[in-house]
């Protein structure tokens, strides 16, 4: 059970905490600045709180003007709504002029004694293959095009669908896509490449599309694997900006895949063997001056000029329009995106105008940019036209929207826009945009984030928001939305099972992206995109893009040392995340302990303790993987006293794991026995809590180094029970790290205990999930394993002990002391002296008695009874039962063999 404080006002309960608010039990979604404010004003109920002061509370780390706390109150007040009559007020939160904000609702606070609930949060071990995108209206006027593309397609392996931005390439080839599909029952997967700012992020954007997991050793080896044997179409959008980077790829694919087909959309040809390429043109707009509106509607744009101005809301067109309509269309020569935008005006003004005021403009466009080609001339003269339109506020709207790479929702829109409109005036442009067809509103989105800009669009709008000198400023309150964003997605870790909570998020690793680039490449000041770097942390990971996240906190650094004064403690929070980075990108130890012990230095000078726990918590385990058991408990031990004064059960679970681990290692077996079995009694809200969203369930790591301690305490029974309780456990999350780290721990165990059935079974799935997932060092473990219970299945153990001996040689400190428990032969004199040392003292006994018995073979009898006594002393002690008998056979077997001579 935890403590935690909630606050109740009316129907609302706000938990503070969580950071969570709810109505009548059902939660309302919020940014995490909202609710910060929200706290803030409610926990001092009645009194005013300064906007200075309400900056400082809700954004201490970063520099931000008072009209984000006046967007976040907009959007606070929308959420909540208007007080009911009983709540004593007629509105929650009171502007006082010049003064700041006062909350006037009845508050009544309590401390809540919970226990969670136990979502699935780790992170899906298989990607989730991309669907194609639903269309939210009927492609017209493109019959012959589709039954074309067919046929190309039923022909050739790769077809690409070029043409000039706007033409239509990428609705065209959705629809041949699922065309296909019925046709022909393939598999189908989309990759949209249109968000991607660097030709490296095209290999994972593609494994994502596929469903692969990233930071796969060979992604694209991966990716070939997913894809054999199915009969499968593989719809790529967007090319032309990333062609080197693609060309091979697809090249490779159509090499090693006889099944897979390619469709591509590009405004340029691909250059792949085998490509086979279809133009596609604008819609046709027959020449000759319709008699009648049937007549004119028999050109397929003017169909879809007609379709697009009902639905937004024209009046019924008669046989007078179809002059009008057809000039329309050949003045935006047919592009269907051109006609898009113009269609939105129609259900404001008569056709005749629309047409002559859109004359007036072309023939100007055109004569001011004759060296353009055509089409795209026409089609920067329409959006031109459009733009002229608009009203200033949705003028400045729509330029500053073109930050974002993806969807975004209204509080997002409304973020870009904060130092310059009013919440109200810039939710009122942003419903002007989309209903002029600038901004695109997808209906499958609606519940998260419905609003996009289409390629074409945002390139225009771009280019608006630079002459507008407004790049920086806008840049910065991106990042700070996507900041605030991130601390949302972190919180709902806990809220959401992993395949929820990558459907809402996934999308916005191409913001983040642009985020970063932009604040760091026009930015000296690292707060915000150092922040940036270290919150987005679950989204790098739970999209497998670790790689490159690792190497993105790398940049950051050096941003950070290039500053003149050079932030240290941004510095502190961006080494441990790549310490994180590192651990999980096979980063070596001297790399990983350089991260942490910078992070700890800052963490001492700044005082801060959550960082200094963060990087302590490194070091134990760095410590731990290279031997440096002493070390790792005292850091374990310090780590203690922190948790031993914390609020936090996250943190007291915590520091028992990391005491059972060191403990164990150390040899002080019944200490580690009573700090894993504290560990393994948590409650679901600590183990599902965000804090151990990325690393090995909390529950079945302390299971698992209760059964080893357990089997090496004598008590094997429990220890075998225990394990089989700990496998089952950690399968039932499907988290394959959680996996890997339980096997670690009770595969020497079964092996020990000559459980060769279950040893068998349990080696077999650690090497392959390890192979499978890219996991070198647990793989390099059940490769261990492996040759360990080799020893009983091998015809002849005398060969396999010398095949493996010299690889034992080269191995780490902790996989020798691991190897000389199963096999005698495989001691060295290192870890003789190692143990000599008092160091490795977890195996140190069964080392003795390896030492012994190779002095035994030799003859040494005098020595060989020494170490025998040694060994089982130091068992003893150590209450490690396992081992004092086997030191005690030994000695038994020593002291029988001189008897009988």
């Amino acid at each position: 059970m935890s403590e935690v404080r909630r606050w109740r006002f009316g129907t609302f309960a706000l938990w503070e905490g969580d950071q969570r608010l709810e109505r009548d039990g059902q939660p309302v979604r919020l940014g995490s600045r909202a609710i910060g404010l929200l706290i803030a004003l409610v926990g001092r109920a009645g009194e005013v709180i300064g906007k200075d002061e309400l900056l400082a509370a809700v954004w201490p780390d970063v520099v931000v003007d008072e009209a984000s706390v006046r967007v976040h109150m907009s959007i606070l007040r929308k959420a909540l709504g208007s007080p009911g009559a009983q709540d004593g007020c007629l509105e929650w939160i009171a502007n006082i002029p010049l003064r700041g904000y006062r909350f006037l609702g009845r508050v009544h606070g309590e401390l809540v004694q919970i226990a969670g609930v136990a979502p699935s949060i780790h992170a899906s071990q298989g990607g989730t293959s991309a669907a194609l995108p639903a269309r939210f209206s009927r492609l017209v006027g493109r019959d012959v095009e589709l039954e074309r593309l067919l046929a190309m397609l039923a022909a050739s392996r790769l077809v690409t669908v070029a043409g000039a931005g706007g033409v239509g390439k990428t609705s065209v080839a959705i629809c041949v896509a699922a065309r296909y599909r019925d046709l022909w029952g393939a598999q189908v997967r989309f990759v949209d490449l249109a968000p991607l700012t660097s030709q490296d992020h095209v290999p994972t954007t593609m494994a994502r599309a596929i469903g692969v997991r990233g930071g796969m050793p060979d992604i694209e080896q991966a990716m070939v694997q997913s894809l054999e044997g199915e009969a499968t179409l593989l719809l790529v959008d967007n090319c032309e900006h990333v062609i080197e980077r693609l060309s091979p790829l697809l090249d490779r694919f159509l090499a090693a895949l006889p099944r897979l087909k390619i469709l591509a959309t590009s405004r340029e040809v691909l250059r792949v063997g085998g490509e086979h390429v279809f133009r596609l043109m604008p819609l046709a707009v027959h020449s000759d001056r319709p008699s009648s509106l049937a007549h004119a509607l028999r050109s397929p744009a003017v169909r879809l000029l007609v379709e697009r101005a009902e639905a937004a809301g024209a009046s019924a067109f008669d046989d007078a329009s179809s002059g009008p309509l057809t000039r329309i269309c050949h003045q935006v020569d047919g592009i269907p995106l051109a006609i898009e935008l113009v269609a939105a005006r129609l259900g404001a003004q008569p056709a005749s105008d629309l047409a002559f005021r859109l004359d007036d403009h072309m023939r100007l466009h055109s004569t001011a940019g004759r060296a353009v080609l055509a089409r795209h001339r026409t089609l920067a003269a329409t959006l031109d036209w459009s733009i002229g339109l608009l009203s200033d506020p949705e003028l400045l709207l729509f330029r500053r929207l073109s930050v974002f790479r993806a969807f975004f929702d209204i509080e997002a829109a409304l973020s870009v826009a904060a130092n310059a409109l009013d919440p109200d005036v810039a939710s009122d442009a942003l419903l002007g945009l989309a209903s002029k067809s600038l901004v695109v509103y997808d209906a499958d989105q609606a519940a998260h984030s419905p609003y996009r800009l289409l390629d074409t669009t945002r390139s225009y709008a771009h280019v608006l928001l630079v002459r507008a000198g407004e790049r920086d400023s806008v840049a910065k309150s991106h990042a700070l939305f996507m900041l605030d964003l991130m601390g949302i997605a972190t919180a709902d870790l806990a809220a959401l099972d992993a395949d929820a909570w990558t459907q809402r998020y996934r999308g916005y690793l191409d913001d983040v992206r642009a985020a970063l680039d932009s604040c760091m490449d026009h930015h000296e000041d690292m707060t915000i995109p150092g922040a940036l770097t270290v919150a987005s942390a679950p989204l790098w990971f739970r999209m497998s893009e670790v790689s490159e996240y690792r190497d993105r906190v790398r940049a950051a650094l050096d941003h950070v040392d290039a500053q003149k004064v050079p932030d240290r403690l941004t510095a502190g929070r961006l080494e441990i995340a790549l310490y994180n980075a590192l651990w999980h990108t096979g980063g070596t130890v001297p790399d990983m302990t350089q991260a942490c012990e910078r992070a700890l230095a800052c963490a001492l000078e700044f005082k801060v303790k959550t960082l200094e726990f963060q990087a302590r918590w490194g070091l134990c385990a760095l410590n731990i993987t290279r031997g440096a058991y002493a070390p790792a408990l005292g850091h374990a031990e310090i780590l203690s006293e922190f948790a031993r004064h914390s609020t936090s059960a996250v943190t007291r679970n915590l520091s028992h794991r990391m005491l059972a681990l060191a403990s164990h290692f150390c040899g002080a077996f019944a200490e580690a026995r009573v700090h894993a079995e504290a560990a393994a009694d948590v409650d679901d809200a600590t183990r599902y809590n965000h804090a151990n969203a990325f690393q090995p369930d909390a529950r079945t790591t302390a299971l698992a180094i209760l059964a080893r301690t357990l089997w090496i305490q004598g008590d094997s029974r429990l220890a075998m029970d225990t394990a089989i309780r700990c496998m089952d456990e950690a399968e039932a999350l499907g988290h394959t790290l959680s996996v890997c780290v339980a096997l670690f721990w009770i595969c020497p165990m079964a092996v020990w205990a000559g459980e060769r059935s279950a040893a068998r079974a349990w080696i077999d799935v650690m090497l392959q999930e390890t192979r499978s997932k890219g996991f070198a060092y647990w793989h390099a473990w059940a490769l261990c394993y492996d040759d360990a219970l080799k020893l009983v299945e091998v015809d002849d153990p005398g060969a396999h002990i010398d095949a493996v001996a010299p690889r034992v040689l080269g191995m780490d400190e902790p996989r020798r002391e691991m190897m000389v428990t199963f096999c005698d032969a495989w001691l060295d004199d290192d870890l003789v002296d190692r143990a000599m040392r008092g160091e490795g003292q977890w195996s140190a006994a069964e080392v003795f008695r390896a030492a012994g018995r190779r002095l035994e073979q030799q003859g040494n009898a005098v020595e060989a009874e020494t170490f025998y006594l040694r060994a089982r002393a130091l068992a003893g002690a150590q209450g490690a039962r396992a081992w004092e008998l086997r030191a005690a056979e030994a000695l038994d077997g020593l002291c029988a063999g001189a008897d009988q001579r």
